[in-house]
């Protein structure tokens, strides 16, 4: 390009800063999304990758009663095994001093001397065991960091039916605890409630009663596809089915690791979505700038042409005015979204507990996020350019012929034209006679409405979710869980124990439900037939009533298993007889989080051969009374495996969503507000630029500034007011595409909109129009209206 073009370029941005810089600020914002989302997938992707390899998550893990030791060696010789180990796993309540109940948590066995093994554990402090038969323990590092344990302290530990004081030699991190979830702790990581540690592999099996045993193998796998390891854990369960497999668990169902998954996937569909509205929305705006600019430059564009200037020569400079914005706006990205994306990280170490989450500088992401903002730039800028190139010397030089002023349609409807201002009419003009300059400000307004009612959606429908299950469900204040099926007569010790008003049985048993081809393994719930204290609801709302005999699903769940009330499925206990049976489902019932189904606890006992047992209660307490009593009271029970408290995990997931949601809700809202702000900004400038001779013609004839620029508030109300309506309609469509989005087996997001956050929507997007009215005012004010009147030669 000549020095005379760039020139030239650089004169005609610096006249049109205003406009360009709200549409560079659009650009960096689009970018900077994606530069962000993309460097952050990358860099949890890898630390997971990294994390997983180095310390050898399993692939697959077989839950069994009893297995001898030399059943690995079996396992290993099969199919598609890698590798295999056998170990202790053990559910354990700690006492702690520091705490006011008991924790439950879970010991895990690992060998007395340190060894590469799979389902390794990452040393943070301390040293490893001194023996294979020594009372020591290495506890998982959040735990220990939350309730200010270290190495050299004592822990008392129940496992099994005693109680035993662990000395403390160091603390540890785990791949298969990433995301520390507590049983009954809802979505939300709760590393102060629920304990993680390693102990000594044969001093475990003692304390479990498992000498020269295990009762859980871990291994790796050649193929670890879903189908793969399905076939795969099919084999080592016909083999090891005589020593009562309870469970089988590939990774891709493995709880933190199906949740990195799923956050993972989230981020790689929003990095795809976001850049391009915001890139789309840069395009289209500088589409009308440069168009617009063209025609303001016919004259001078004639002129070039008739001095040398070539066809290309044109092209490339108008196409120039597209480059600079998109490189600017490009490096604007790169720098944001550099401290976006470590902003976002630093949260998600909040909530992984995995190393090597660090931001690291992709420079092919980068370069993409630069290209891609060049490209989007130039596309927006193609169609002016081209118009310019395509304009003949002769022609161009002289003066554009006038814009057709014929009449619009609404002038044609006399009954509602007449009645209408002066004012009115040259709004409506304006509006009509530009239908893309038009369509772009309603499409603007309408995406930055429904963004802002989405993300506000997305924030209620959580607390919904949260408030549905843990207050509207649930009515315990604990739920006290025993290691195995006890009977009836447990019933009254727990209604004993002090602080008690009402203790209500149920029983949680993991089953197979299958359907033809369908099946799904998940817990099913024993209810007792006047249940209080847990009452899940159908559709209508109404409490769940436990039918005598059959069993009632989760919507998600029928849904799974392609059945219907009526319809009869085959159920298998995983405990006890094991025997399967022809189950009718006589009902469906709508719940949010998780797989469930409901029986009678009566049926359900019946399926283990009993005649009516309980596994956990569900405990309402005196309003008032002491909890320190009632705690230590369940400590010194060896068949107490946990305690749950259902305001604690509602207040720990309030506490995690109202950090990460309502941080990524402000960043949303703030995009919504770069949209609608930018684009009504620009295709104000646009318009006051097109009618600057308007304007004057006004001034002279009387008019304020102020009334002036009133016209123009209007016009950009109208469009405004129109895009905010139709992008409400969107928000709602928007909220329901999210809530199919998120309906997973481990959680359903409800699509809730809130009246009063309409009315904030509509409220921010009057705030975004009335700022950019205000800037308008102020360019009216500095128009030099007298000058635009002459006569231009």
């Amino acid at each position: 390009m000549s020095r005379v073009l760039t020139r030239k370029l650089l004169r005609d941005l610096w006249q049109r800063r205003r406009s360009l810089i709200a549409l560079i600020a659009i650009v960096t914002v689009g970018v900077g999304v994606y530069v962000t989302l993309a460097s952050v997938h990358l860099d949890l992707d890898g630390a997971r990758i990294r994390y997983y390899d180095r310390y050898r998550l399993s692939d697959f893990t077989v839950d069994v009663k009893r297995a001898p030791e030399w059943t690995i060696e079996v396992v290993r010789t099969l199919p598609n095994v890698k590798e295999a180990r056998g170990r202790v796993y053990l559910q354990v309540l700690l006492d702690l001093k520091s705490a006011q109940r008991p924790i439950p948590g879970v010991a895990l066995s690992m060998p007395g001397h340190r060894a590469d093994v799979i389902d390794g554990i990452m040393m943070r402090s301390g040293a490893w065991f001194s023996s294979d038969n020594s009372a020591e323990a290495i506890l998982e590092h959040q735990f220990a960091e939350a309730n200010h344990i270290g190495p050299g302290d004592r822990i008392k530990v129940t496992l099994l039916d005693k109680q035993h004081n662990l000395l403390v030699v160091g603390t540890a991190m785990s791949p298969e605890f990433v995301y520390l979830i507590p049983p009954g702790g809802g979505l939300s990581p709760d590393p102060a409630g629920y304990g993680v540690m390693f102990l000594p592999q044969r001093f475990l099996q003692d304390a479990a009663d498992l000498s020269g045993a295990y009762n859980q193998v871990v291994g790796l796998a050649a193929d670890n596809s879903r189908n793969a390891l399905e076939d795969t854990l099919k084999v080592i369960k016909s083999e090891l089915d005589e020593y009562g497999v309870t469970n089988t668990t590939p990774i891709q169902d493995q709880p933190s690791a199906s949740i990195i998954r799923d956050e993972l996937q989230n981020l790689k569909t929003t990095a795809a979505i976001y850049p391009t509205i915001f890139l789309g929305f840069a395009a289209l705006i500088l589409n009308i700038l440069v168009s617009r600019m063209v025609i303001q430059q016919r004259v001078v564009v004639g002129t070039l042409r008739a001095l040398g200037f070539s066809a290309g020569a044109v092209t490339r400079h108008f196409l120039g005015y597209g480059l600079i914005i998109g490189i600017l706006g490009g490096i604007g990205g790169l720098v944001f979204g550099w401290w976006l994306q470590n902003a976002m990280l630093g949260m998600y170490r909040q909530f992984f507990a995995m190393p090597g989450i660090v931001g690291r500088f992709h420079w092919h992401i980068h370069l993409q996020g630069l290209a891609i903002a060049v490209v989007f730039a130039l596309l927006g800028a193609w169609r002016g350019s081209r118009r310019a190139a395509g304009l003949e010397p002769a022609e161009a030089m002289r003066p554009p012929p006038p814009e057709k002023g014929g009449r619009i349609l609404l002038e044609r409807i006399s009954v509602l034209w007449g009645p209408l201002s002066f004012h009115w009419k040259m709004i409506l003009r304006a509006v009509f006679r530009n239908p893309f300059r038009s369509s772009v400000s309603i499409l603007a307004a309408a995406v930055a409405t429904a963004i802002m009612l989405t993300s506000f959606s997305t924030y209620d429908s959580t607390y919904f979710l949260m408030n549905y299950h843990f207050k509207k469900l649930s009515h315990y204040d604990l739920i006290i869980s025993l290691r195995d099926p006890k009977g009836m007569s447990a019933r009254s010790e727990a209604q004993n124990l002090p602080g008690v008003s009402f203790a209500e049985p149920q029983l949680d048993v993991l089953c197979d439900l299958k359907n033809g081809p369908y099946e799904k393994r998940t817990a099913v719930t024993g209810l007792p037939p006047k249940h209080m204290l847990f009452t899940p609801l159908d559709r209508s709302g109404r409490d769940l009533v436990v039918p005598d005999e059959g069993i009632i699903l989760t919507e998600k769940l029928a849904e799974i298993l392609h059945v219907h009330v009526g319809d009869k499925i085959r159920l298998r206990p995983l405990i006890a007889r094991r025997t399967e049976v022809e189950a009718p489902v006589m009902g469906v019932v709508h719940t949010f989080l998780g797989l469930s189904a409901y029986c009678n606890l009566h049926y359900l006992s019946g399926l283990l051969g009993e005649y009516q047992v309980t596994g956990s209660f569900l405990v309402k307490e005196y309003p008032g009374a002491p909890e320190r009593p009632l705690m230590k009271q369940i400590g010194i029970r060896p068949a107490v495996t946990s305690v749950t408290e259902r305001l604690r995990a509602l207040h720990q997931m309030e506490a995690t969503m109202a950090q990460f949601i309502g941080a990524m809700f402000g960043i949303t809202v703030l995009f919504a507000g770069v949209i609608a702000f930018g684009s009504l900004l620009n295709t104000a400038l646009v318009s006051l630029s097109e009618r600057e001779r308007e304007v004057g013609t006004l001034r002279v004839l009387g008019y304020t500034s102020a009334q002036v620029a009133k016209i123009f508030a209007w016009e950009s109300i109208l469009l405004n007011a129109v895009g905010t309506i139709l992008g409400l309609g969107l928000g709602v469509g928007l909220a329901h595409l999210i809530s199919l989005a998120f309906d997973t087996e481990l959680y359903r997001f409800p699509a809730v909109i809130l009246p009063s956050k309409v009315l904030i929507s509509v409220a921010a997007m009057a705030l975004f129009v009335a700022v950019g009215q205000l800037i308008v005012y102020r360019m009216i004010r500095s128009l030099p209206w007298l000058d635009v009147l002459k006569v231009k030669e």
